[in-house]
């Protein structure tokens, strides 16, 4: 991309202003940036500045706003939009593009142990590990050295099992799943350890037995009804309305994961078998599944008449700039319409769009469908994953419950 470092402040922003409405940046968005950085301009031009560089941009924020700049720690929501407003056009003028808006990300203090998160990540990546599972590992990693280093620990050799145990009695917000998930990870870290006899024997035994929170749990569900209730509250007149309809389709008629809603292309769909075929992200298993006319009907209403234009062949794409793929878990959208169909969420129930998969097993299992069918539409690699299904199914359990035999003879 074209460089825009010989640029004199208002020129960058106008040329800045060009490029935001290029990239599909909505007429009211740009207004107010423009309002915004009319005031930069004239504050750099009380100072005798010409050009800008995120130094100016962060002089302007502590003088005019008050504001110090934060490389880490957490930042309220106008302290976020405030500095995005000077990085983003700082950016532009060094890279000619801007990325998308997030928050920054968090740094953790990490000196001693940073080389050997990084071999044991390597390590990791050799066993063909999926770059989410990589990306878990790593933080996880993070937050546990960082606990270490605090209690003055510089040497795996160094670590204990005490020291170990106060990280996750430390962690009160954790819950149980997550401080079982932490389990998993440093036990595998371990074993790699004391494999490189990098540290003490007694680490090999920590968490020899893990208790599975989550398989002690019965999977999430709603009955077909209320999905039905939540499915006549979305409004299709409208393009939101038929992406919404369209993911909620995708999640309660087919059981997809919100990874694979995400990820789906236009090359995936076979329109003259009505067929949906894809790898799925998360086990890299191939799957083939049909598509009903509601669904098929709602993917070519909303590729017509909802889908902004973009050259991505990825199916769902944002309704606002930057317009690109969706990475998100749909999570916020599925709670406006919980709450418009008036549905009740009990304790404990899950209720996110992975529910809407466990919902699907559930109807399957009610109707009698196998074991080895409701496995392959929902895409599961082992069969243990689709027995924790039978626990939704509880009327099913109670018909076949053995009858306890008396001994009349007692």
């Amino acid at each position: 991309m074209l460089k825009h470092e010989n640029l004199k402040l208002p020129d960058l922003v106008n040329t800045f202003m060009v490029y935001l409405e290029e990239i599909g940046y909505a007429k009211s968005t740009r207004k107010r940036l423009l309002a915004y950085y009319k005031v930069l301009i004239k504050y750099a031009k009380s100072n005798n500045i010409d050009y800008y560089s995120l130094d100016v941009g962060k002089t302007f924020l502590l003088t005019h706003h008050h504001h110090q700049w934060e490389e880490t720690g957490k930042l309220t929501t106008s302290q976020n939009y405030l500095q995005r407003h000077i990085q983003i056009l700082f950016e532009f003028q060094m890279y000619g593009e801007i990325t998308t808006k997030k928050r920054l990300k968090r740094k953790y203090a990490v000196s001693y142990f940073e080389e050997l998160i990084a071999q044991y990540l390597d390590y990791e990546i050799g066993r063909n590990l999926k770059k989410v599972t990589i990306s878990g590992k790593r933080y996880c990693l993070y937050y546990f050295f960082e606990h270490i280093e605090s209690l003055g620990i510089h040497s795996p050799h160094s670590i204990t099992s005490k020291a170990v145990y106060s990280f996750l009695k430390a962690k009160t917000h954790f819950s149980v799943a997550t401080k079982e998930y932490y389990q998993y990870i440093l036990r595998d870290l371990f074993r790699y350890l004391h494999k490189e006899n990098l540290c003490r024997e007694e680490l090999l035994e920590l968490f020899s037995i893990i208790s599975v929170h989550s398989k002690n749990s019965y999977p999430s569900y709603f009955s077909a009804e209320d999905i039905s209730k939540v499915l006549q509250c979305i409004d299709t007149d409208y393009s939101i309305g038929k992406r919404d309809y369209l993911i909620l389709l995708l999640a309660s008629q087919l059981g997809l994961r919100v990874s694979d809603i995400c990820s789906i292309k236009l090359d995936n769909i076979d329109f003259i078998n009505h067929t949906l075929k894809f790898q799925q992200t998360k086990t890299g298993e191939f799957l083939a599944l049909p598509l009903s006319d509601e669904l098929l009907y709602a993917l070519i209403d909303y590729l017509k008449n909802a889908r902004p234009p973009c050259d991505s062949q990825v199916i769902l794409i944002k309704s606002r700039a930057p317009i690109e793929p969706y990475n998100t878990t749909f999570y916020g959208m599925l709670q406006k319409y919980f709450a418009l169909a008036n549905i009740k969420i009990s304790d404990n129930q899950k209720h996110g769009l992975h529910s809407f998969r466990s919902s699907l097993a559930s109807g399957m299992l009610k109707n009698g469908t196998s074991m080895s069918v409701i496995a392959n539409v929902l895409g599961h690699k082992y069969r243990e994953t689709t027995r924790s299904y039978i626990k939704i199914d509880i009327p099913g359990l109670r018909k076949a419950a053995l009858e306890v035999p008396y001994d009349f003879n007692r």
